[in-house]
């Protein structure tokens, strides 16, 4: 047998103490084995592996990055080189085309000088037109129907000239053509 000289309450103390430590270490297992238990520690695992893979993409995304700042680096050399030796083969191209280009930039910076403002529809400009004789209708159905579109049509070109704007002329579901002409009377419907 061992030497003990610890009284009785020391080794209950003792023995609390160690139920106490493993009732802990149970509740701890208890929750690591449950499902969000599990989860975390799943969660804990894929984060290291992507950290892991994240580290490891950027280093091969800065390698790609220098080869291809090196090549592009040298592809610009090579073209600066063959354009300056064309050049210098042939300075009349070149010489035409810094004209050009000068003559584009001056061009597009200066305000327009001989243009005017004109009213316009939509993007079309808009001529105006010397009045043409109009035309002998009789009296016909047919004659009278084109005679009022005629009018209506000169009306609204008139407004829109005078405007400078371009409204869209308005929709009537029954144009005058196609009205009964039985009533003929300059109101509408």
């Amino acid at each position: 047998m061992t030497d003990d000289r610890r009284t009785p309450s020391e080794i209950e103390a003792e023995i609390a103490a160690e139920r106490a430590k493993l009732s802990t270490d149970l509740e701890t297992l208890q929750d690591r084995l449950t499902v969000d238990g599990l989860m975390d520690e799943v969660r804990l695992q894929v984060r290291g592996q992507i950290d892991a893979v994240t580290a490891q993409l950027r280093g091969q995304i800065g390698t790609v990055s220098n080869e291809v700042a090196v090549s592009l680096r040298d592809q610009i050399a090579t073209t600066s080189r063959t354009v300056s030796r064309a050049a210098s083969q042939n300075p009349w191209p070149f010489a035409v085309i810094g004209a050009g280009l000068a003559w584009l930039a001056i061009s597009s910076a200066l305000p327009d000088r001989g243009a005017r403002k004109r009213p316009r529809i939509g993007m079309a400009p808009i001529k105006r037109t010397v009045p043409v004789k109009p035309a002998a209708y009789d009296n016909s159905p047919a004659d009278m129907a084109a005679a009022r579109l005629e009018d209506e049509a000169d009306d609204w070109a008139a407004s829109v000239l005078d405007s400078g704007s371009n409204p869209i002329p308005p929709y009537d579901p029954e144009p005058t053509w196609a009205r009964d002409d039985t009533n003929l009377t300059t109101s509408r419907r």
